[in-house]
């Protein structure tokens, strides 16, 4: 590919990420020297405003979102056939969601400086009026820093819903996000989702993580609708056939409830929730020895392949 070059600015060197709407290029900021990612608006989009304001209204969300477990960004702007990109803080690592395809599962220690900095990371979003209406494990990144840590970061702003008057409009009662992640009130209409359905995510992660399945099993599609409308998701216990300590059975039982009404009334709380429930011990998982707090970072390790992928048996 030739040299391409945005707003006389960032190098583009490599795709390393495709979506519907836009692509991800590894780049060089040619006046820092730092690596960047830059986020590429699709030229068709162009042709379709809303998708073309969601393109650009994702930078301007970013910008009021004050937190080191969001994706940074550094810079927005359009390209010479004013195609929208916006400028943002290069990651190395993996996906939550490539970690879990790999391990199955993952230990409680783990999952819980996972869970914790997504947490934190909703406490700051939603401070600012954002709600994220997309999580899932494809969008939370365990970042490596240069000291082989890790730090978890949520990514991908494109659908959120913002409480004041700038929000685009998301359709007739259409459905944004990844279906095993939304949650029931999400199901046919995103315009109904509000903080709580954020948390709704985060309990389905820490369910998948810790017991390598979904809530509802193999149940995909009309299957999975008509489950999450009608009947409360299984508990951990009955999941997994072991008994699980009673604090983290409610912070799941809560974080997934049909309600938005009995989740968790903010981030905030259920931060103070999952904290407090990662102070017992699971069965066959190795435990911290103390809560962790908002600093705790993962090692990731010295690059050497991991062990083969669990999976957990009732």
């Amino acid at each position: 590919m030739a040299t391409r070059v945005l707003g006389e600015r960032y190098e583009l060197h490599e795709r390393i990420g495709s979506g519907a709407m836009g692509e991800v290029w590894a780049a060089t900021d040619l006046e820092t020297r730092h690596a960047v990612a830059v986020k590429l608006s699709k030229a068709w989009t162009a042709s379709e405003p809303e998708l073309a304001l969601r393109f650009e209204r994702e930078g301007k969300l970013l910008k009021r979102i004050k937190s080191p477990f969001v994706c940074a960004l550094l810079d927005v702007g359009r390209t010479a056939a004013d195609v929208p990109f916006i400028v943002l803080e290069r990651l190395e690592g993996e996906t939550l969601e490539q970690l879990l395809d790999r391990e199955g599962y993952l230990p409680l220690a783990e999952t819980s400086a996972i869970a914790d900095q997504i947490l934190q990371a909703l406490v700051a979003a939603h401070g600012a009026g954002i709600v994220h209406r997309d999580l899932s494990p494809a969008n939370v990144f365990l970042h490596r820093t240069a000291a082989g840590n890790a730090i978890t970061k949520v990514l991908d702003f494109g659908v959120a819903k913002v409480a004041d008057a700038s929000a685009v409009p998301t359709g007739n009662r259409s459905t944004m996000g990844s279906l095993p992640y939304v949650a029931p009130e999400q199901l046919g209409d995103s315009a109904k989702a509000g903080p709580r359905a954020d948390l709704y995510a985060v309990g389905t992660m820490v369910f998948r993580a810790l017991t390598g399945r979904m809530p509802y099993g193999d149940a995909q599609g009309m299957a999975l609708v008509v489950m999450k409308r009608e009947h409360e998701a299984p508990t951990i216990d009955e999941a997994t056939g072991e008994k699980w300590p009673a604090a983290l059975r409610t912070f799941l039982a809560k974080t997934m409830a049909r309600s938005p009404a009995k989740r968790y009334a903010s981030a905030e709380v259920a931060l103070a929730a999952w904290r407090e429930a990662v102070r017992g011990k699971g069965p066959r998982l190795a435990m911290p020895e103390k809560p962790v707090d908002s600093t705790t970072t993962l090692t990731l390790g010295d690059g050497a392949p991991r062990r083969a992928k669990r999976s957990r048996t009732t």
